[in-house]
């Protein structure tokens, strides 16, 4: 039998695949942005702390270092970036550990994150500890 008309019993079908979105790049993905906006935000936070006491200079366009060292805005989003990238980065831990599998603490601990974030910004600011 030629080589032309030969059939081929054992040709492999095409695999039908669904997409799916792999958890673990996505975890990866947000710690990675998580821990560059702590790197920005860290700084700004602790150089106006400085800025508010003359320790440092400031530049009077930014207006002013205390404003911008109480400001509630920059203290919600450092929460956020720190319960998210502090979560994730427990869960690679704990898969490096044998403790828990990939998939089985994904969205367990972005759960935990926004629901210790909405509980403490709701605790602060809405709620009315911080006066």
């Amino acid at each position: 039998m030629s080589a032309e008309t030969a059939t081929y019993t054992n040709a492999p079908t095409p695999v039908k695949r669904r997409f799916q979105s792999y958890r673990g790049t996505w975890a990866w993905l947000t710690q990675r942005i998580s821990a560059i906006c702590l790197f920005l935000l860290i700084p700004i936070k602790i150089y106006t702390g400085w800025a508010a006491r003359d320790k440092v200079p400031y530049p009077e366009f930014l207006g002013s270092p205390k404003s911008t060292h109480l400001s509630g805005g920059l203290d919600i989003a450092l929460l956020l970036f720190f319960l998210i990238h502090a979560f994730y980065g427990m869960r690679v831990i704990l898969m490096d550990l044998g403790i828990i599998r990939e998939e089985s603490f994904f969205w367990r601990a972005l759960i935990l994150a926004l629901g210790i974030f909405g509980f403490t910004v709701w605790y602060v600011y809405v709620h009315g500890y911080a006066g």
